[in-house]
């Protein structure tokens, strides 16, 4: 919940240049958050995307040490990994960055030049979100998985079995 509330703080203060506000305020920290925001969006955005591949991948598996043991493997593991997964996905989100001249046009046709330009930035920051998020879904399956296999192939098999004697 904290990485979505960040995700989306992050975006929408991006989107908005929230950060002015901040800065008149608070000029330290406006100018701290003006040069961090956008990797915060990165990296927010990547470990939702993360966060719900395990969830999805933990909901797949029957029985609860197993799963709760792989779970916390992943989650470490996609911590670990974030910031290269953060700036790739942000890499791979850029292709047809923008809403297209379509949605640009109908917002402003709409709601007046000033705030339809408002909510295509809105729009545009919140779809490149959205992108980072759905490339780091896989990779937190992908980590599930190999969080699973690790501990299915160490996982010691019960002593219960008998030895026939004849």
């Amino acid at each position: 919940m904290l990485a979505l509330v960040i995700d989306f703080f992050a975006t929408v203060s991006y989107a908005t240049g929230a950060h002015m506000a901040v800065r008149y305020f608070f000029p330290p920290f406006g100018a701290w958050w003006n040069q961090n925001e956008f990797v915060f969006v990165e990296c927010a955005a990547a470990a939702v995307g993360m966060l719900i591949g395990v969830r999805a991948s933990a909901r797949l598996v029957d029985g609860d040490r197993l799963r709760s043991r792989a779970t916390i493997t992943a989650v470490i593991a996609g911590a670990i990994a974030m910031p290269p997964m953060a700036r790739l996905g942000a890499e791979v989100s850029r292709y047809r960055f923008t809403s297209g001249a379509f949605v640009h046009g109908l917002l402003i046709d709409r709601f007046g030049y000033d705030t339809g330009m408002l909510l295509d930035k809105i729009l545009t920051a919140g779809v490149y979100s959205m992108k980072i998020a759905a490339f780091a879904l896989p990779i937190g399956m992908i980590l599930f998985a190999l969080a699973i296999a690790f501990f299915m192939t160490v996982e010691p098999t019960s002593d219960n079995v008998q030895a026939a004697s004849t």
